[in-house]
Order: structure tokens, then C-alpha cells, then sequence
């Protein structure tokens, strides 16, 4: 399928990690956005209809769902992006478009017509399904990410997941948030294209990891 990829997801213990994470870091490429730590701050805010159709389709397990968000990293308002994530079955496809602060904080005021002046495919479709299906931010999702990249493969740690209940201001930086896992679990993704290479089976293969269907955005949505 044009575009999609498959993404598996894990639920991983800090003791897994440990025992993984050094093997990574030694045989594949670090993402370059990364801090002096390694990680990189991501923060998302969702959107849903008035029917919640992106939560109840979620727990349904609707083979075909969208869901939007608009996201920026480490909190720096420079590079903020609108993302369009479609799933198919067990495969992913992610669209994305630049916005800028005022845009995102004209969306959140309820004011889409910018959006649909623009000649960005993405942005019209969001302008269109905001106005048809009545989308409203809906929930906050923050967390650190640590990546790796080995041809078409990228492997992402999420750590200390958090939301902030129902507080939806995306660019307060003091926002009180609450974590939804243990602070000893995180999630595992690993992405790629048509088929995961046998030099990254061998590195993922010693860690005992659950295989989960886990979505940010469901878990958050739990702590409304």
C-alpha cells in the first residue's frame, strides 16, 4: 500500500531497555535530533469529533481509522506540524503540514477558514473534517523519545508518558501532567516497510517485551 508501513508495538520493562538499548546504540544510527541525552521532547494534542468516533473506533478495532494531532518538539513553537496518522490493519501511513503558532492558536480558538485558503491537501482535508465531523481538541499527550534508524527501520522508545487530563493549552510549558504507565514500562515501536531485517531481529530477539496494540491517545484518554 502506498505509503504505509508496518509498525509493531511493545511494552517494555526499564530492565529490557537496559539490556537492549546499549546493543542499539552500538550497531545502528541515533536520530539527529536528539538531545545531550539522547532523547527528544514530544508533545501532541488530539483531536475527535462530538461522537468520539477516534476513541470508540480505536477500541472497536475499526480496520481503517485517522486520527489527527497537532505536534512540536522540546517545546519549541518554531516547528509546529499537523499530522494526519491513517492506520490499516497492522499498517501505518503518517501526513504531515507545517503550521505556524498563529495557526495553531486560531484552530484552537475554533477560527478554521485559514486553513482551508491554503492550497495544502492535508490542511483543507483537516479544514473539512473539522467542520463536517466537528473536531475539537481532545486530549494532550507528552513524552520522551529516543530513536534509531537502520535502512527503512526505525526503532523508538517512548518514556514517561503523560497527559494532562482535560487541558488541552499545547504551548504552556508549566502544564500539570500525569503519567499513565508505571514509571519502570514504556513502549517499543519498530517501523519499516515491507520486511524487518534478520540483523534486526537478531538485536530485538534476547528481550522479553509484550506485544501490545497500545495507543497513546486511548491511554490518555482513560485519565478524562
Amino acid at each position: 500500500m502506498n505509503g504505509f508501513r508496518y509498525e509493531q508495538k511493545y511494552l517494555i520493562s526499564e530492565a529490557g531497555y537496559r539490556l537492549l538499548q546499549p546493543r542499539l546504540k552500538t550497531m545502528l544510527d541515533g536520530d539527529e535530533n536528539v538531545d545531550e541525552r539522547g532523547e527528544y521532547f514530544i508533545r501532541s494534542l488530539y483531536f475527535d469529533d462530538a461522537f468520539q468516533r477516534g476513541l470508540v473506533d480505536k477500541r472497536e478495532g475499526a480496520l481503517l481509522r485517522e486520527k489527527f494531532r497537532v505536534r512540536f518538539y522540546n517545546m519549541d513553537d518554531s516547528f509546529i506540524r499537523l499530522e494526519s496518522k491513517q492506520k490499516h490493519d497492522t499498517m501505518t501511513k503518517k501526513e504531515s503540514a507545517r503550521l505556524t503558532r498563529a495557526q495553531v492558536e486560531q484552530i484552537l480558538a475554533g477560527d478554521w477558514w485559514e486553513l482551508f485558503s491554503t492550497d495544502d491537501q492535508l490542511l483543507e482535508n483537516f479544514y473539512l473534517k473539522a467542520r463536517t465531523r466537528v473536531l475539537r481538541p481532545t486530549v494532550l499527550v507528552d513524552y520522551m523519545r529516543e530513536a534509531y534508524v537502520f535502512e527503512d527501520v526505525r526503532i523508538t522508545f517512548d518514556k514517561n508518558i503523560r497527559t494532562a487530563n482535560y487541558d488541552t493549552d499545547l504551548f504552556d510549558p508549566d502544564l500539570v501532567t500525569v503519567p499513565v504507565l508505571p514509571s519502570d514500562r514504556m513502549i517499543m515501536e519498530v517501523k519499516f516497510d515491507d520486511a524487518l531485517p534478520a540483523a534486526v531481529k537478531r538485536l530485538l530477539q534476547p528481550v522479553e517485551a509484550a506485544r501490545t496494540a497500545f495507543s497513546k491517545y486511548e491511554m490518555c484518554r482513560q485519565f478524562q
